[in-house]
Order: structure tokens, then sequence, then C-alpha cells
């Protein structure tokens, strides 16, 4: 079927269906495993290639990192971003990474799980077809977390210790948050920094990271979110531009924490979809094509 013909049946669905849907929809797609541990556990990232692409191209990508914030189990959540993307000749990945609430795993373990995911995409970008230098990643919520994490330096408190690990890839082309934690002394991100040892949290807030030479930030948010409020994203990107980098901070009035997904409000879904795509079309990450100015409703 084609992809934005199954995007149309998965916004007619109820809320707990099209998760289901989306999770079949992310096993259909090439998976592989790009993590193995020891005792037997894989970790799959499942990729939306684009119409006709083979080995050996050089397209844009979009890692995403789901939310959840390391509880919830949301791996199908960017499923129709992925489909879409995908039309418009742009890769998505969606990766498997480990959460506390199906492993015992700590928060630096996730936040580190997602830089070596990343690392893994880079490596692997000629066996998938991606150019390496327009990798972007995205995330929600604790996956948001996540991509900043890629995407920002360590605090030097911690150098010493990420020393003892092989060198990063370079940094993602840009990052986009989709109401992502930007900010962990806040009360809205309890359930994550409080997870963490008053030190480690700080030094990993990006709040407290941000500095010049930073790849360009698409930031969203809804204006009724009660989970988390919009403007720590905002300030996010201010600071991301006081420290002269690019940023854009989109703002859905009316929406609330929900206003990503595509089932909910397929009316955001495709004026979030617009605005990133312009922004890193400026950027000169993306090329611009028709199919972007084409709207999903008709």
């Amino acid at each position: 079927m084609h992809h934005e013909a199954v995007l149309m049946e998965l916004f007619t669905e109820a809320d707990h269906l099209a998760e289901a849907r989306y999770r079949k929809l992310l096993r259909e797609q090439p998976g592989f495993v790009w993590r193995r541990f020891s005792d037997g556990e894989e970790l799959m990232a499942y990729v939306f290639f684009p119409p006709g692409h083979r080995e050996g191209a050089s397209a844009p990508s979009v890692l995403f990192f789901h939310g959840g914030m390391w509880v919830g189990k949301s791996l199908g959540d960017f499923v129709p971003w992925a489909l879409h993307l995908a039309q418009q000749g742009i890769v998505g990945i969606i990766p498997m990474f480990r959460t506390r609430g199906a492993y015992e795993v700590e928060p630096m373990d996730i936040l580190e799980e997602g830089r070596e995911a990343w690392a893994w995409v880079y490596e692997n970008a000629a066996l998938l077809g991606l150019d390496p230098a327009r990798i972007t990643v995205a995330g929600s919520d604790a996956g948001g977390l996540m991509a900043l994490h890629v995407a920002l330096p360590d605090h030097p408190a911690r150098w010493s210790l990420f020393r003892r690990k092989a060198p990063l890839p370079p940094g993602p082309a840009a990052v986009a948050l989709f109401r992502g934690v930007c900010d962990l002394a806040a009360q809205s991100a309890f359930k994550l920094g409080g997870m963490m040892p008053p030190d480690q949290r700080d030094a990993v807030n990006p709040l407290r990271r941000v500095q010049k030479g930073l790849p360009p930030l698409f930031a969203s948010h809804g204006g009724r979110d009660r989970l988390l409020p919009w403007r720590n994203s905002e300030r996010l990107a201010e600071l991301w531009r006081k420290k002269k980098n690019r940023s854009r901070f989109e703002l859905l009035d009316v929406a609330d924490h929900t206003f990503y997904h595509f089932n909910v409000n397929a009316a955001y879904f495709e004026q979030l979809l617009n605005s990133w795509s312009s922004f890193m079309v400026e950027q000169g990450i993306w090329e611009y094509n028709e199919g972007m100015d084409a709207g999903l409703l008709g």
C-alpha cells in the first residue's frame, strides 16, 4: 500500500488501535540488529526507505527516539513521520533501546545507548544509503532528551569518563524536538531527573550544555501541554540562538501533550511537518520537492 494511503488509514483508527497498527507497520520495514548483548538480547533498528532506494545512495535521514519517559512502550509513535518522510526521499530510522520499564538500566545507560545508536547509523551510512553529513536526530519527551544528548558536548566535569570510550563520529546535522525534555531541573522533568544523583543530573542537563557550534535545532510544543510546559522548549531555542546557533520554535497554541500524534490531530501533524520541512530546507539539509507542499488532508 502507498505510504500516504497508509497514513490516512491510520488517522481513522482509535488511538489504541493505531498504536497496534504502528507496531505492525514498524515490523514490516527492513530491520537491522544494531546492538547484541552477551545474553543473546538484540536491539533492532527499523528503517523506512524511500521508494526505489538503493545501497550506495546518499539520502538525508532522521533517527527517531520515541517517548514514554523511559517507562512506556511508545516505539510506534514516529511511524507516521517516517512513512511521510520516506515519500520525500528522506530515510526514517526507529531504533529499539532499553528502558527502565523493561530492563534494569540506569538513566545514563539509556542516554549512552542513544549515542551508540547514532554511532551505528553513522558508521553504516554506506550500507543504508545515507549521507553521513545529513543525519538528523529527533525525539519526544525522554526521546528528545536522548536526541539532545547525542548533539550536545559533554559537561567538562565528565570528560575523563568519556575519554575511555571510542570517539564518537561528528555530530548530527540537526536536532528536532517534539515536546522534548529540555531541563532536568524542572519539576515537570522529575520523573527523569529524579532518577539521577544531583551531580549527574546537572552534568547531562541540556540547558547547562548549550554552547557555540551546535547543529540547527527545530523545537516544537503544544501550548496546552499540562505535563511538559512549553516554555522550557522556547527557552532552549532562545538559548540556542543566543549562543550563535540556528533554531526555530514552533508553538501550537491550542494543542496538548499529544499534538505530534498523527492519529490525534492530522492538522497539527501537517503544520509541524510543513514548518520542520521548510526549516530543514533553509538549512540545506533536505532538498525541496513539491511533495513537501502537498496537503495530507486534501
